[in-house]
């Protein structure tokens, strides 16, 4: 198995590396890394007729389940990205 070489030199620290960011480019702003908006999962443990509930009013309002909890977190005040709020169901092809 092939090993990899040791570092020559330590890691600078994160105050040392903004320094020698500072000397090499001074002209430039310090830069913030923007964390994309990207979809995650939220698990929920809800009793049996909740569930069942809940995809029955989904079912009859035409929305999907997420669509339906979505639109009542809204109505609750709850900032939901627009995104959430649409049907994005993979459809099947053919």
């Amino acid at each position: 198995m092939k090993t990899l070489k040791p570092r020559t030199t330590a890691r600078p620290s994160a105050v040392e590396a903004l320094r020698i960011a500072a000397v090499q480019a001074p002209s430039l702003p310090p830069t913030r890394a923007v964390l994309a908006d990207r979809s995650t999962t939220l698990n929920l443990r809800l009793r049996l007729s909740t569930v069942e509930a809940i995809t029955a009013e989904a079912r009859q309002r035409g929305l999907t389940q997420k669509q339906l909890v979505c639109q009542a977190l809204a109505a609750a005040g709850v900032a939901v990205t627009a995104s959430d709020l649409e049907d994005r169901t993979p459809r099947r092809r053919g």
